[in-house]
């Protein structure tokens, strides 16, 4: 994986995300809409896993672990 990409995870799982809940939690960002309120994410460890939308205040960034 690109190490400029930032990866995201979701912290509330509702709106009929929920059956994404079993899968590794780490997104990235494909788009946004509405000035960024609504993102569109993809899995980061399998790609074909899509959400097209999804309230931003439900993710946060992963942090890197200090080295």
């Amino acid at each position: 994986m690109d190490p400029g990409i930032q990866l995201f995870q979701i912290i509330v799982f509702d709106d009929g995300n929920q059956r994404f809940q079993h899968l590794n939690n780490s997104w990235i960002i494909t788009g946004s809409r509405f000035n960024g309120q609504k993102i569109s994410l993809k899995n980061s460890v399998d790609t074909s896993i899509i959400i097209r939308s999804i309230s931003s205040w439900k993710i946060r960034p992963i942090m890197a672990e200090p080295a």
